[in-house]
Order: structure tokens, then sequence, then C-alpha cells
């Protein structure tokens, strides 16, 4: 295993560049909207790093089970997807959002989206893909209420109520896999399921 530091840098670093974005808008806009370009071009330029490698990065004792990250294939594809749209997004956001209110804290929110969006697509295990799919909920809540108008806030309430019952039955989904299979790493899983249609041909 080739414990990666490309993988932890693409989920954290933009969360982190998203709270010190967050300070620098307090004291200069134009300032913070730079940075959020910057942040979201070296996160795009690390996914690339990633084309033609096989990465992987665990975190043990985080919440019992760890976090486990691996970078190949497909997703090293969303990997670069989600870098190369959020960097798109970034440039753009600084005109589109130029008259709008509360820009501090939608570039703050959108770089702690990123990073859990990247959280999502680099992860190797479903406890992890849990973790990082219930923070990008709440981040992308906020995002979705951006406006404040009657209107966003019922769709955003609407859509945090669908994120947090999905989230209970996924949570309980898990445990019960855990339950039946001692892992949710998704390669052991493949292993486990492919121990038991060989159990079953066989029989």
């Amino acid at each position: 295993m080739n414990h990666s530091i490309i993988l932890p840098f693409l989920v954290f670093f933009p969360m982190l560049g998203g709270i010190i974005g967050y300070i620098i808008g307090r004291k200069n806009k134009n300032a913070r909207d730079y940075w959020a370009m910057l942040v979201t071009l070296l996160t795009f330029g690390a996914s690339l790093l990633l084309i033609g490698k096989e990465e992987a990065f665990q975190e043990a004792g985080i919440c019992g089970l760890g976090l486990l990250f691996a970078g190949g294939g497909l997703q090293v594809i969303l990997a670069v997807l989600t870098g190369a749209i959020w960097f798109i997004t970034a440039i753009y956001s600084k005109e589109y959002f130029q008259q709008d209110r509360n820009r501090n804290r939608y570039y703050l929110f959108m770089l702690l989206t990123e990073g859990a969006t990247m959280g999502i697509f680099l992860s190797a295990d479903f406890f992890t893909t849990f973790i990082f799919f219930e923070i990008m909920s709440f981040t992308s809540f906020v995002m979705v209420m951006h406006d404040e108008t009657k209107e966003a806030m019922r769709a955003a309430h609407t859509y945090l109520a669908v994120a947090v019952l999905g989230g209970l039955v996924t949570l309980m989904g898990l445990f019960m896999l855990y339950q039946k299979t001692g892992t949710l790493q998704m390669d052991l899983l493949q292993q486990f399921m492919a121990q038991q249609t060989d159990k079953s041909a066989f029989y």
C-alpha cells in the first residue's frame, strides 16, 4: 500500500482553505476571491498527480473504524472532474456573486463542500463514504439556502430532511453490513461476496 499524502491533501486542504478564506474575507473581499481560486487551482493540480497511479491513505482510530482513502481508476477520474468543476466555479463566482450578500459564507461552504466531495469519491470503505457524505449534506445545505428567500429556505429544509433521513437509513444498513461481513472496506467486501458466490456454486 502506497501511503499517499496527495489523498488527504485533496480532502482536507480545501476545507482548511475555506476557513482561511473566511478569515481573509473579513479583511479583504478581493483577496478572498483570489484565495478561493488559488485553493481550487492547487486542489485541481494535485488531483492531476493521481493520474496513472494507485494511491492509498489510512488514518486509524477516527470514530472507531478510521478513515481510508484510495486513488485509482474511476476514483482518479472523479477527483480530477471535481477539482476542475470547483476551479471553474471559483472563477465564475467572483463576477456572478458580486452583488450578493453573504459571499464570505458562500466561499467558506463552497470549499468545505469540495473537500467533502473529494472525501466521498476517494473513500475506500463505506464508513469513510458515509462520514463525508454527511459532511457534504450539511455544507451544501448552506449553499442551497444562500439567497435566504422563502423558496430557497423551503428547498434547503426539504433537502436537509431528506439528507438526514437518508443518512439514518444508510447508517443502519452499514451496521447490518458490518455485522454480517466484519468489514466495510470495498475490496474486502468484494472478496467476501466472491467467497459467498463460490460457496453457492459448490452447493
